[in-house]
Parts: structure tokens; C-alpha cells; sequence
């Protein structure tokens, strides 16, 4: 009996079911059948000779590596793979958010309330309004502030006094290290 002819075919299916799993989600199961046509193509290959047979598990082998590593590069560039892997150029949700980081420009600035704060209200900062939530008092109207950092997408903000932003700068002095911005998680 001719077993070459079962060998290539069974390396041809093995192939083909190994191509699908890469365009295909099956849940690992045309995975599956990629390994177990390999399998019955060497041991096709055993029953025609056993120098050949020795050769191609040899090939096959060396060669299975080489086929991963070329579905892993081709894998993101198929419909499949643009789905699952997030890609920053294509997905808003991943691009800086330009109010975010105009936000955070703000820390250190100056300005005046605009309503009473009790705990959050409007302030303005170069004739601009914005929201803002007071961390230590509540605040009247056109009561001077700075700006001290940012929770979410609101500003932290305390009364301007000059006594305490001297003291401010002084422990900023004696800290050589920038304290790092406090992100609050909104799922948490």
C-alpha cells in the first residue's frame, strides 16, 4: 500500500484545519484537528519507511514553530483579529482625551468662585467657567482659589492663601519628589 499519498493528504488537511483556526473562532477545536491530522500524516509517513518517516516528524517539527509564527503575525491584520486587538488610531475610546489633558493644564492656576461652594460649585479661571469641588471648606462667591488637582473630570480646588502657599512651597522644597496625581477608578 502506498502510504505517501495518505501522508501528504493528511499534512494537506492538517494545514487547512490550521489555516481556519487562525481566520475561524472555534474554541480551539479546529486546533485540535490540526494536531491529530499532523499526527496520523507521520504516522503514515512510520508505516511507508522508517528513515522517511524519521525525516518528516523531523520536518514537521521544525516546521510547526514556523507556521505559529507566521499566524501570529498574520492573525491581526485578519477580521477576526482587527476585532479582538484594540487599536488606538481606530478606537475613540483609546485616543487621549483632549478635555482631560486640558484639564490637568489647569493644576496650579488661579481663579475665583463664581457660586457658593459648599462642597462643589463653578469657578472661573481666565474667563472660563468650570466645575469644582472644594477638598477642605466650603467656599463663598469671588473668593480667590487655586487649583490643587483633579478627580475625574472636576477640578480640586482650596481657598488661595498667600501664608499657605508659602508653606506650600516650602515643603515642595524639602520634598525632592513630585507627589504622583491620584486617579480615582469611577467603577470602583
Amino acid at each position: 500500500m502506498n502510504y505517501y499519498f495518505w501522508t501528504f493528504v493528511c499534512l494537506g488537511v492538517g494545514l487547512l484545519f490550521g489555516m481556519f483556526e487562525v481566520f475561524i473562532p472555534s474554541g480551539g477545536v479546529l486546533g485540535f484537528l490540526t494536531l491529530a491530522a499532523l499526527i496520523c500524516s507521520i504516522v503514515f509517513a512510520f508505516f511507508q519507511d522508517t528513515l522517511f518517516g524519521a525525516i518528516y516528524m523531523i520536518s514537521v517539527v521544525l516546521l510547526l514553530p514556523c507556521l505559529i509564527w507566521l499566524a501570529v503575525i498574520v492573525w491581526p491584520h485578519t477580521i477576526i483579529g482587527r476585532r479582538i486587538l484594540l487599536n488606538p488610531e481606530e478606537d475613540p475610546a483609546l485616543r487621549p482625551n483632549a478635555d482631560l489633558i486640558a484639564l490637568r493644564q489647569l493644576i496650579g492656576k488661579r481663579g475665583v468662585t463664581r457660586s457658593k461652594m459648599i462642597f462643589s460649585g463653578q469657578i472661573e479661571i481666565d474667563g472660563r467657567k468650570y466645575s469644582a469641588i472644594s477638598d477642605i471648606e466650603s467656599l463663598d462667591v469671588n473668593v480667590p482659589i487655586v487649583v490643587v488637582g483633579l478627580d475625574s473630570m472636576t477640578l480640586l480646588v482650596r481657598r488661595d492663601d498667600p501664608q499657605t502657599d508659602q508653606q506650600q512651597t516650602n515643603a515642595d522644597k524639602q520634598t525632592p519628589e513630585n507627589i504622583p496625581e491620584i486617579i480615582y477608578d469611577p467603577f470602583a
